[in-house]
């Protein structure tokens, strides 16, 4: 049987997709599974434990496609493989396009999607689940219901490659970082995300002078990001060690694979920390942890303006309502 995965929205979304590849895996063990992703994600795409890696790069029709790896689904734009199933989680016009053409017998999508164009013709089965009242991760697993399997809670499920881990370690090693250090992602693709510098600050002298760990800059290369990065380095009175632009997604899943914990703003990082079982604690403000919060039994969600158990419904606030001490106090619980 061959399983065909459509991921084509971001890097958090093929994160929280693992979890269906880890359910096909002990389900169905002998499937072939193949999965396409949207060009941004191509860095983390040999993490993923399926058989085809396929990417899709925006309006470039078949020729967007580019393959990794043997056994090519498609080849001088022609199909030469044929799916059983495919599982379109994203429901966009260009998935909808790639599960046409898979020729799939069941094509399986979310009961949302059926009002758009044509995909009442296109898709065998849409599947209800509420996308507003699930766990982003647990909506994606409901794909999995006309297969037979309903499951809950699956953890997520990223193998790191043995060059790409290695080459994080010599990045630590190279940098002098000791073995306990911490790692702080404070930057995001969106300002309204961003924490206060100065408070940055003070929880990374914090985890320096109570918990002697050395704290790990990560980001990227985003001016924008870089310049918030800047204002936290130029207050901060404590040896730290930047790696901000200097590591593909595969390099920070194994930067914080060695963490003694990750303390940073909601965004990949939190996901990847969650993948990689090390503790986090993550900062959220206008968007709700409930669809999106990091599922690992020693994670700390502290959310502007709402306490836990986060629901739905919860309306958030400014970062800037999240108080320094309040970080400073859960860290030192999370750390003893």
């Amino acid at each position: 049987m061959k399983i065909l995965l459509l991921q084509l929205k971001r890097i958090g979304d093929l994160i929280l997709t693992t979890p269906v590849v880890r359910c096909l895996r002990e389900e169905f063990p002998s499937a072939r599974l193949a999965l396409i992703v949207d060009s941004s994600c191509a860095d983390l795409l040999d993490s993923v434990a399926v058989d085809e890696r396929w990417i899709y790069k925006k309006g470039g029709g078949l020729r967007g496609l580019v393959g990794r790896g043997a056994n090519a689904w498609l080849r001088s734009g022609l199909l030469v493989s044929r799916a059983d199933w495919t599982l379109d989680f994203s429901g966009t016009d260009r998935a909808t396009y790639l599960s046409a053409l898979s020729l799939a017998k069941r094509r399986v999508t979310f009961e949302r999607f059926r009002k758009k164009p044509l995909r009442k013709y296109l898709y065998t089965d849409f599947v209800a689940s509420s996308v507003s009242d699930r766990h982003t991760a647990d909506h994606y697993t409901d794909l999995l219901r006309p297969l037979g399997v309903r499951r809950e809670n699956v953890s997520l499920d990223l193998r790191l490659p043995e060059e790409r881990l290695a080459k994080a370690l010599s990045l630590l090693a190279n940098a002098g970082v000791p073995e306990a250090y911490a790692v702080v992602h404070a930057g995001t693709a969106r300002p309204e995300k961003y924490w206060q510098p100065e408070r940055w600050a003070e929880v990374i002298g914090f985890l320096h002078d109570e918990f002697g760990l050395i704290s790990v800059l990560t980001g990227s290369r985003d001016p924008g990001e870089r310049e918030h990065l800047a204002r936290i380095k130029a207050a901060l009175r404590c040896r730290h060690v930047d790696f901000s632009g200097m590591t593909g997604l595969v390099e920070l899943a194994g930067v914080i694979k060695g963490a003694k914990l990750l303390c940073g703003v909601d965004t990949a990082a939190v996901h990847l920390a969650d993948a990689m079982n090390t503790p986090s604690l993550a900062l959220f403000g206008p968007t709700n942890p409930y669809h999106w919060r990091p599922r690992h039994s020693r994670s700390v969600i502290l959310r502007a303006r709402t306490r836990p158990p986060f629901t739905a419904q919860q309306k958030g606030g400014p970062m800037e309502e999240i108080p320094a001490g309040a970080v400073i106090e859960n860290l030192r619980e999370l750390l003893v």
